[in-house]
């Protein structure tokens, strides 16, 4: 969880464009930094679940 109320990584990460709300996405990074995948529509109800199955196919598990 980031908190970021001066929009610094919302202006990199180029989620500050919904209005005057910064865009729901999730930016999953791996241990050694690595942007490894983007998920651009959150669904709140599955968000925890498809976080784990995206990192269980990544390490092929």
């Amino acid at each position: 969880m980031l908190s970021d109320s001066k929009k610094t990584m919302g202006e990199l990460y180029d989620v500050n464009s919904f209005y005057f709300f910064p865009q729901r996405k999730t930016f999953l990074i791996n241990e050694n930094g690595v942007l490894v995948h983007i998920i651009d529509s959150v669904n709140i109800n599955s968000h925890a679940d498809d976080i784990l199955a995206i990192f269980k196919k990544l390490k092929g598990v």
